[in-house]
């Protein structure tokens, strides 16, 4: 209190600033002793030049210390981080150049896969279609075999037929020829057999006897040719009906007619035979 009383208070407040400033100065200048400690370990050209700017300019630099050491602290910061920030990009750039590398190789070998595998797909789709041609092919071959081993079997049937129609018209000529001679031999003898009796001398019993020995020359010519058609009775069957193998048509009625006429049974195809 007696303090107080003896001194104004603007004198203390002074007293006081004047010590912060003095710890200040004490302490910048034992920044700037480290900083120039610092400063000789890199290298001795920035201590050099900076006596030589302080020798040069002794008037300058007492008069504002601490201007000189925040402009050495930034010539010195800028010039580390210049280098700092150099370095980095530099090292950023060989990154990104390795990243490059390595993503055009990944890409060029995920495009390498693409293709092998397109290749594989457009190969096994290849291959299916290839055999499904193979089997289809397989299937053609088969069937022409069949049908040409069934045709094969009509030309054998067919000549089977005609063979058989031959046998039928050489028996049926040769039962007609010996139908013939047995109604003649029939008439000479009733002839003979009236003539020894001594009945009937008159002409009409004559003409009875010529009349029937009398053979019809046309009946006998179509007997002789060949069995007559079953529909007109004109003409001579020549057309086999299948399945029932009746020689029963001749070839103009074998268009108009679809079922047999001796078994009335439906008729799904025709073999015209050639009699000789």
């Amino acid at each position: 209190m007696a303090v107080q009383a003896q001194y104004p208070s603007n004198v203390l407040l002074l007293n006081r600033n004047g010590q912060e400033m003095k710890n200040t100065i004490g302490n910048e200048y034992l920044m700037q002793t480290q900083q120039q400690q610092h400063q000789q370990q890199q290298g001795g050209f920035l201590l050099d030049q900076s006596h030589m700017l302080f020798n040069n300019n002794n008037g300058v630099l007492g008069v504002n210390p601490r201007k000189r050491a925040r402009e050495s602290n930034i010539n010195v910061g800028s010039n580390d981080l210049t280098i700092q920030i150099n370095k980095q990009r530099d090292e950023i750039d060989q990154y990104l150049q390795l990243q490059g590398d390595q993503l055009r190789r990944t890409l060029a070998e995920r495009r390498k896969e693409h293709y092998r595998a397109l290749v594989g797909v457009a190969e096994e789709s290849a291959r299916t279609r290839l055999r499904e041609k193979e089997a289809e092919v397989e299937k053609a071959t088969r069937r022409n075999a069949e049908l040409e081993q069934r045709v094969a079997q009509l030309r054998v049937e067919a000549q089977v037929w005609h063979h058989k129609a031959r046998n039928q018209e050489a028996n049926a000529a040769s039962l007609q020829l010996q139908l013939q001679q047995a109604m003649l031999m029939q008439g000479a003898q009733d002839n003979n057999n009236r003539r020894e009796e001594g009945v009937g001398c008159s002409g009409e019993g004559e003409a009875e006897d010529a009349e029937s020995a009398h053979i019809d020359p046309e009946r006998a010519v179509m007997m002789m040719s060949g069995p007559s058609c079953k529909a007109c009775q004109g003409r001579v069957a020549s057309v086999v009906l299948l399945p029932c193998r009746h020689l029963c048509l001749c070839t103009n009625c074998n268009a108009g007619v679809d079922t047999c006429p001796v078994c009335l049974s439906f008729s799904s195809s025709s073999v015209e035979v050639f009699l000789s």
